[in-house]
């Protein structure tokens, strides 16, 4: 269909033009990776040349996004004769038509709890909590033994055991499977309740949106969280400098704790590091059980990889599940990233998982075996790199050309050369090692969602493996 004839922003014409490429990946993909990763999205909106996608939820987004992007732009091209301008967005922007009614009901992201069109205020909700956190799907390790001891006991008894439970730990750890599990137990339990379960984010955009329409639409936002049988909301930090919707929410938060209502929250913090929060509010967070999720050892790292395999169908030998165990140590998403990469790029290569093809594919976190570069070899590549000098890239300009370069020729000298944090610190000319733990960190959670900076950083590795 040309172009000129397309009504923008219809969803029609967008599956007209998604459906050619769909078939073209149903017939070059394994059928168990197109079912994973391309059965679930839907197009959305076609505006010219500019074709929008939505995923279930935002992990399944980047993922098809930094993966197949190249693949779709190939395919695009092939079928359309040009380049298609392809956004994937996640399913909290576009929930599914007829699954929510506009007032109570409309707004929960797509992993969460789903109601069935509502028929009167008291109607149940229907489950449609991501399917694969349960708590029978969670891995559980010395690291987060407690926290799952914890879920289970609110899960088993809503607002008796530990009223509210605030979970807390970095990013990509298991916090947002652990309330879903929650929500998924105490339904499984009791199915007539009514569970609400959202992230920060979510809450804040229906507590806008409710504002801007009146009275009656606000009415209508606290009828649905005030009126819910378990409240579970997924990174509180978020909440921070948002005042009014974080007044909303205290008041909230009473009414509900007042009735023994479930409350679960989330957070990358513990309440008192949870800056720009009012102190009523974080000191309220502290009432109930507070439980942290530390980063896996490596059993639980491995055991982790193997129940996902095993969950993916997928044939992974044990010397590879190890590798990435050893290396991977940061967090379970990341962990899980890798292997679903690794997967994709056997699929791709129609070439099997081995320790070889994943330490091609997976470079940027996993170096050569025996091979140990100096800080200064690491610094001059990674100058020469970026074009730039050494007295640059170690200079304490804040200039974003020279400090993510300088970021990443950190986080090599820790990967690749093994040093300490204070020694790489002194050859920067840093009087602080934590300058150098906070530039490991950036990098390692940037190379999960920025396909530039992964590219980057497995290029650099492999230059500097000779």
């Amino acid at each position: 269909m040309p172009d000129s004839a397309t009504p923008a922003g219809t969803a029609a014409p967008a599956a007209e033009r998604w459906a050619p490429l769909e078939a073209n990946l149903r017939a070059r993909l394994r059928p168990d990776l197109f079912e994973r990763w391309f059965a679930p999205l839907r197009p959305t909106k076609l505006d010219g040349a500019c074709l929008e996608v939505s995923a279930p939820d935002k992990f399944h987004r980047d993922f098809v996004d930094d993966n197949y992007r190249s693949l779709l732009d190939e395919l695009a091209t092939d079928l359309f004769g040009r380049r298609l301008d392809i956004t994937f967005v996640s399913d909290d922007r576009h929930p599914p038509p007829g699954d929510a009614d506009p007032g109570e009901e409309a707004g929960l992201p797509g992993p969460c709890m789903r109601p069935a069109p509502a028929r009167d205020a008291e109607s149940p909700r229907e489950s449609r909590a991501n399917p694969r956190y349960t708590f029978d799907a969670f891995v559980v390790g010395e690291s987060t033994r407690f926290a799952f001891a914890a879920a289970q006991a609110v899960a088993s008894r809503p607002g008796k055991n530990y009223n509210p439970l605030f979970v807390h730990g970095d990013s990509g750890l298991g916090k947002t499977h652990l309330l879903h599990a929650i929500a998924h137990e105490i339904v499984r339990r009791s199915p007539d309740s009514r569970v609400a379960i959202v992230s920060s984010e979510q809450y804040t955009n229906e507590f806008v949106e409710a504002l801007s329409h009146g009275a009656d639409s606000m009415t209508e936002f606290r009828r649905k969280y005030r009126g819910c049988g378990a409240l579970l909301v997924d990174d509180v930090q978020f909440l921070a400098g948002r005042d009014k919707t974080a007044e909303e929410f205290f008041h909230t938060f009473n009414a509900l704790h007042e009735h023994e209502v479930q409350i679960v929250l989330s957070s990358d913090h513990r309440p008192k590091e949870l800056d720009g929060l009012q102190d009523r509010l974080c000191s309220r967070f502290e009432w109930g059980m507070r439980v942290q999720i530390d980063a896996p050892e490596f059993e639980t790292r491995a055991a982790i990889l193997r129940k996902k395999a095993k969950v993916e169908g997928v044939d992974l030998p044990e010397p590879v599940s190890s590798l990435l165990a050893k290396h991977i140590r940061s967090n379970v998403r990341e962990l899980e990233g890798a292997l679903m990469r690794l997967v994709a790029f056997s699929s791709l290569k129609e070439e099997p998982i081995s320790e070889s093809l994943a330490r091609r594919v997976l470079g940027y976190v996993i170096p050569p075996p025996g091979y140990k570069p100096s800080i200064e070899r690491i610094q001059e590549e990674v100058a020469k790199y970026y074009d730039l000098t050494v007295p640059k890239l170690t200079s304490q300009s804040r200039e974003q050309k020279i400090a993510l370069p300088r970021q990443i020729a950190m986080y090599l000298c820790r990967l690749l050369a093994c040093e300490t944090f204070q020694q790489i610190a002194g050859k920067f000319n840093k009087r602080d090692h934590t300058t150098v733990m906070a530039a490991e960190k950036r990098v390692r959670e940037t190379i999960t969602s920025d396909t530039k900076v992964a590219d980057d950083v497995a290029e650099l590795t492999t230059k500097l493996s000779v």
